[in-house]
C-alpha cells in the first residue's frame, strides 16, 4: 500500500474544509479551476496559515504580482504606441499600485472569503488595503497556474480599461491629449483644440478649450494655462469617445 504524503493528507482536509467556499466563488466567477487548493492557499493571508501549519498565500502573491505588471505592460505597450517609457511606467505604476489592486479584488468579492488569523480579525485585516491588493495578486498566481497566460490576460484587461478613464481625469501626472489622439487614430480621425475663451489679468489667465472630432464638440476645458484646459478637454473626451 502506496501512503499519502503529508502534504497530500494536509491539502486533503484543507479541500474538506474550505472548498465549499472555494466552489461558491468559482461558481460565482464562472471558472472551473483544476487546482482548487491554488485558489484556497491564495485566499489564506499568513496569519492564518502561521496558526494552523499551513501554506499562506505569500509565494503566490509573488508570482501574481509579475503576471499582472506583465499584462499590464504589454497592454500599456500594444494600446499607447506614442506614449515613451516615462509615460508608460508612469500610467502602470498606478494601475499596479495599492489602491487600484485593492479595488480589484473588492469587486471579485475576494475579501468575504479570505482566511484570517485571529489577531488580523481583531485588527479588521480584512478592510486593509494592502492585504486586499495581496490578495488579488495571489489570486492572480493562482488563476494563471490553473488557466494560463491568455485566459488570465483576458480577465484582467476588463479590470485595467475600467479604471483609465478615471486615472486620466485625476493624474495631472498622464497626458490625456496623447491618450486622445490614440483613441482616434485608431479609428482614422484626429483630435482638433480650439481655444474658445481667454480671460483674467495677464499674471491670471484662465483658458477655455474644445475638442473636435469631425467637426463635432467632444469635450471642454478650462484651466489656468492652455496646455492645462487642452488636457482637461481631452479627458472629456475620452470618456464620450469611449461611449
Amino acid at each position: 500500500m502506496v501512503k499519502k504524503s503529508a502534504n497530500a493528507n494536509s491539502n486533503s482536509m484543507i479541500l474538506k474544509q474550505w472548498g465549499p467556499s472555494i466552489k461558491e466563488l468559482t461558481v460565482r466567477l464562472n471558472i472551473q479551476p483544476t487546482q482548487e487548493i491554488l485558489f484556497i492557499e491564495a485566499l489564506t493571508h499568513s496569519s492564518y496559515a502561521n496558526e494552523h501549519r499551513i501554506p499562506s498565500n505569500e509565494r503566490l502573491e509573488f508570482l501574481g504580482d509579475s503576471v499582472v505588471s506583465l499584462i499590464v505592460c504589454q497592454y500599456l505597450y500594444c494600446h499607447y504606441r506614442l506614449y515613451d517609457e516615462g509615460q508608460l511606467s508612469k500610467l502602470k505604476a498606478i494601475i499596479v499600485s495599492a489602491p487600484l489592486l485593492a479595488g480589484f479584488s473588492k469587486q471579485l468579492g475576494l475579501d468575504k472569503y479570505i482566511l484570517l488569523g485571529a489577531g488580523e480579525i481583531r485588527a479588521n485585516g480584512g478592510s486593509k488595503q494592502n492585504i486586499s491588493a495581496d490578495l488579488f495578486e495571489a489570486f492572480i498566481g493562482a488563476y494563471y497556474l490553473n488557466f494560463g497566460l491568455e485566459a488570465t490576460t483576458k480577465f484582467i484587461i476588463p479590470f485595467v480599461e475600467r479604471v483609465l478613464p478615471e486615472i486620466f481625469s485625476q493624474s495631472e501626472q498622464i497626458d490625456a491629449k496623447t491618450c486622445l489622439q490614440e483613441l482616434a487614430q485608431s479609428q482614422g480621425l484626429k483630435p482638433e483644440y480650439r481655444m474658445v475663451t481667454e480671460e483674467g489679468p495677464p499674471h491670471d489667465r484662465t483658458f477655455t478649450v474644445e475638442v473636435r472630432l469631425l467637426d463635432q464638440v467632444l469635450g471642454c476645458g478650462v484651466g489656468k494655462s492652455l496646455k492645462e484646459a487642452q488636457n482637461k478637454a481631452a479627458i472629456t473626451a475620452i470618456h464620450q469617445f469611449k461611449q
